[in-house]
């Protein structure tokens, strides 16, 4: 049987506390029950852009509305799952975008997040719990920088 392939978009959500860029992670668990830390993401919906679902997804994960301010690399990875008694291989497509902090709180994030907190940028990078989502938000600070750059304000 063929692979299936999912399209999911997410996040990588900063904001900026007096002076102290942080990024936004949640807290999930994974099958085995043990929680890990990961970038707000989900699937795109029919007739959704990746854009309008990135947004979405972080709004609901997060509680707090993001502004996009550029692409970010995607992250593809495999995984099983059983359907009808047949495990399905399945390939999942992350396309990520940097996000600027527009409004909400993180206690009004959804049942999808058991946890979400605002992070000092290295703190973040240590506490994420996939490589590749680590390379992605390297890859978003790199970005912030240059962004800030551009509007001169670095």
């Amino acid at each position: 049987m063929e692979p299936e392939v999912e399209r999911s978009a997410g996040g990588v959500l900063f904001r900026d506390i007096e002076g102290q860029m942080l990024a936004c992670l949640i807290q999930v668990p994974t099958r085995g029950g043990n929680p890990s830390w990961r970038l707000p993401k989900g699937a795109i919906e029919v007739g959704e852009t990746p854009e309008d679902a990135a947004i979405r997804e972080t709004r609901e994960e997060t509680g707090c509305k993001g502004e996009i301010i550029s692409n970010l690399s995607d992250i593809d990875y495999w995984y099983t799952r059983n359907e009808n008694g047949e495990r399905i291989r399945v390939q999942k497509i992350v396309k990520f975008y940097l996000m600027r902090y527009v409004s909400g709180d993180i206690a009004d994030h959804d049942h999808e997040a058991e946890e979400v907190k605002w992070l000092p940028l290295d703190a973040a990078l240590k506490t994420i719990s996939y490589d590749a989502e680590a390379r992605v938000l390297q890859e978003a600070i790199h970005s912030w920088d240059a962004h800030l750059y551009r509007e001169g304000l670095l």
